[in-house]
C-alpha cells in the first residue's frame, strides 16, 4: 500500500477491507456516501525466518508488544520484507488476523510466490493476482522485526498486549 498520506495512484487494482458498522454499511446499501479518514501506512519490515518453536503468532504478538492494542488505530500494518517469503499463507493470515488486536483498519501482506503456490494448491491458481507496495513508497511509521531473534511469547492476563516470553513467564498453573 505504502503512502504519502494520498490515496496511490496509476498502477493495477487493488482490494482492501475494512470494516464498518452496521449503519454505515446500511446508508452505503442505500446509495449514501461512505467517509473514511485516509490510514496512516505502518510498514512491518521482517527480516530472517522463524526458528523452531517459534510461530507466526509470535510475530504478532511482538508487534503488539511494541505498538499496544490501541497502536494500529487509524492504521494500516502492511508486512513486507525478505522474511515474508518465509510464511505460508496461512501463516500470514494468523498475523493479520490478530491486526484486530492492534486496533488497526487492517494488515496486508504482498501476494507473490507463496501466494501462488497456496492457490494452486486450492485448485484456484486462476485468481492470483502479484500485489506489492511501489518500491518508492513511503510510509508513516516503520517497524523491523527478526524473526531470527524472536523467542515464543504469550499474551498474559488482561490485555493482547501484555506480552513476554515463555522462558520469563515459566511454569504456571492454569484455572480455566
Amino acid at each position: 500500500i505504502g503512502s504519502d498520506s494520498h490515496p496511490p495512484t496509476g498502477g493495477g487494482i487493488g482490494m482492501i477491507a475494512i470494516g464498518a458498522g452496521g449503519l454505515d454499511v446500511a446508508v452505503a446499501m442505500g446509495g449514501g456516501a461512505y467517509y473514511i479518514t485516509y490510514p496512516k501506512i505502518v510498514k512491518v519490515n521482517l527480516t530472517g525466518k522463524l526458528s523452531p518453536w517459534v510461530a507466526a503468532k509470535d510475530v504478532i504478538l511482538e508487534v503488539l508488544k511494541r505498538m499496544s492494542v490501541k497502536g494500529g488505530v487509524g492504521k494500516v500494518i502492511e508486512y513486507c520484507g525478505e522474511g515474508v517469503k518465509t510464511l505460508s499463507v496461512p501463516e500470514r493470515a494468523t498475523i493479520t488476523n490478530m491486526g484486530a488486536e492492534l486496533g488497526a483498519t487492517t494488515s496486508v501482506f504482498p501476494s507473490e510466490e507463496n501466494t501462488k503456490r497456496y492457490l494452486e494448491s486450492q485448485g484456484r491458481v486462476e485468481d492470483y493476482v502479484p500485489l506489492a507496495a511501489d518500491p518508492d513508497a513511503v510510509y508513516d511509521e516503520t517497524l523491523v522485526i527478526d524473526l531470527n531473534e524472536l523467542k515464543p511469547l504469550a499474551a498474559m492476563p488482561h490485555s493482547p498486549d501484555n506480552v513476554d516470553s515463555i522462558a520469563n513467564i515459566g511454569e504456571i498453573k492454569i484455572d480455566q
